[in-house]
């Protein structure tokens, strides 16, 4: 429901006011109920505390007749509606008043408003050393105490109700006289949006009254117009000018997107180009791979096709010989003759001696163990040159590096068994999306270089390859103790064709490949060194690339 500007004014000063004034009422109403209970448990108290004190001694002698004149005598004073006197144990010993009493027990009022039948009721105990002997009960009338009360809280309402309609007529003549300024405010607002549209600023002037903040508002609106009104004027002429500029900027991009689409066919070729001789680099470091992994992978192979080709042929002569136990056997079952089944059986055990079957069911077991570790050996080589020959592809597979690096190890061992030791730190990393054949290459030419860098030195040294989780990355790092690499050649590490190999030895585009490689993936390849002291290359890999994440949140 939508109300107007004069309702929320009147609305506001009078719940405004009919707070305050409930909180005044309140106030007056517990302030005055203070006074009364105060009073009155003053005087009550005061008066019963009197009359023990005169009542003591003849309480305590049993004098009744003096009792009964006693209670008679404070019953002349008006205020007191009755007076009872009793022992400890209820007894009544005089018990008189200018009312009719309550049927009902005695109950000790503790405040006057409290109180229903106009009568507070108190009580006092008769002591003596502390041993109370009975009690002086005594009624005070407060009925006029109460009328008083009364009164006082209909004139406070009554007050309160005619200053409540006083701020009522207050708000309402306040909310007026806004709203008549406003009202005006509102019609130069509507006839200023009606000059927006049409461009017509002459009718929308307002007339100011008055010299207050409404009028300087007004005078406000006025200034605003007049500033409309010279920015509508400007901007005509502005347009003008941007009509003949478009005319002059349509002929000029024409021109340049004529020499854009020419500039952007260039580029394409252009490209197209680099990606062909990308892909011939690539092949070209591929193939200077494969041919230093070649002569070492082709041993790999050899050294358990040969042993299990001559475990084959053990099992051939082994097979032989069950054939030969299997033969006598038959014939031992077929024969029915008893003397001829007795000499079969005694051949067959001969045979059995002279062959010694323990000892090659022993041997049977170690060939074939050997011969299934040979032909794993075999498979894990073969399944690392299916993974290196997928270099090319541009495949993003999810893949564990532990696996890569342990079959790049099965591929390049020949070529590092014999001048290093290589250790193994694979800790526990998640599978990430990559290329698992250009990932491959480049722990290939890691290795290769780190087994070269340790060559060079002519010592056995040490190759320890890391991974590991660090924040959101991934790393494998590759530590040797080669012959490092001098401060000078670190920040042209990277760089294509860069290299410190001998010519002829090194075509130079294995670490800048790599580089490119890591930063296909969102990673990135950084080399630690000091000459004499071995190196530390770290390739660092996102768990999450940006747009799986950007995919995630789609």
């Amino acid at each position: 429901m939508r109300l107007s500007l004069r309702t929320k004014t009147i609305t506001g000063i009078a719940s405004i006011a009919a707070l305050l004034l409930l909180v005044l009422i309140i106030t007056v109403f517990q302030l005055l109920n203070d006074l009364v209970d105060n009073s009155v448990k003053k005087s009550a108290d005061t008066t019963v505390a009197l009359f023990v004190s005169t009542t003591k001694n003849a309480f305590l002698s049993y004098d009744i007749s003096a009792l009964d004149a006693d209670v008679t005598e404070i019953l002349t004073n008006p205020n007191i509606a009755y007076v009872r006197v009793i022992d400890k144990n209820g007894k009544v010993f005089v018990e008189k008043s200018n009312t009719d009493l309550s049927s009902e027990g005695f109950v000790q009022d503790t405040a006057a408003t409290e109180s229903t039948d106009g009568v507070y009721d108190t009580r006092a105990p008769i002591m003596v050393n502390n041993t109370v002997y009975g009690f002086v009960e005594l009624g005070l009338n407060i009925a006029s105490n109460t009328e008083s009360v009364s009164r006082v809280r209909s004139w406070t309402l009554l007050l309160a109700l005619l200053e409540f309609i006083l701020i009522g007529l207050l708000s309402y003549s306040v909310g007026s006289y806004l709203m008549s300024q406003l009202s005006r405010l509102h019609q130069g607002a509507q006839r200023l949006g009606d000059a927006v549209e049409n461009n017509n600023y002459q009718d929308v002037y307002i007339e100011v009254k008055g010299k207050d903040e409404l009028s300087d508002l007004a005078e406000a609106f006025n200034s605003i117009v007049e500033r409309l009104k010279e920015e509508y004027s400007h901007r005509q002429r502005i347009q003008d000018e941007l009509k003949e500029l478009n005319t002059l900027l349509e002929e000029k991009v024409q021109d340049r997107t004529a020499l854009l689409h020419k500039k952007n066919y260039q580029l394409e070729e252009t490209n197209k180009d680099l990606k062909e001789a990308q892909v011939q680099l690539l092949q070209a470091e591929k193939m200077a791979s494969v041919g230093q992994l070649a002569a070492g992978v082709a041993h790999e192979i050899n050294n358990p096709v040969g042993f299990v080709s001559s475990n084959i042929a053990t099992l051939s002569e082994y097979v032989a010989t069950y054939q030969m136990i299997f033969s006598q056997l038959k014939a031992v079952l077929e024969e029915r003759d008893e003397d001829r089944r007795q000499k079969a059986i005694k051949d067959l055990e001969s045979l059995l001696a002279n062959q010694d079957i323990d000892f090659v069911n022993d041997d049977i077991s170690d060939l074939l163990k050997d011969s299934k570790e040979g032909l794993h050996r075999v498979a894990e080589i073969v399944k690392g040159l299916k993974l290196f020959s997928r270099v090319d592809s541009d495949e993003m597979h999810l893949h564990n590096i532990n696996d890569c690096v342990r079959t790049t190890l099965a591929m390049v061992n020949n070529q590092l068994k014999y001048t290093c030791t290589v250790e193994t730190h694979l800790g526990n990393v998640p599978d990430i999306s990559m290329n698992v054949g250009k990932i491959s290459q480049v722990i290939t030419n890691l290795l290769i270089n780190a087994g070269q860098a340790i060559e060079s030195t002519g010592k056995h040294g040490t190759i320890i390859i890391t991974t590991c989780t660090v924040g959101d990355h991934l790393e494998l790092r590759v530590e040797d103790s080669g012959c490092g690499i001098p401060a000078s050649h670190l920040d042209k590490l990277f760089n294509p064709f860069f290299t410190t190999k001998p010519e002829g030895q090194g075509t130079g585009l294995g670490l800048s490949i790599s580089f490119g490689i890591a930063q296909e993936h969102g990673g990135t390849l950084f080399a630690e060194s000091k000459e004499g002291d071995g190196s530390c290359f770290t390739l660092s890999l996102p768990l999450v690339k940006k747009e799986d994440e950007n995919a995630e949140e789609q």
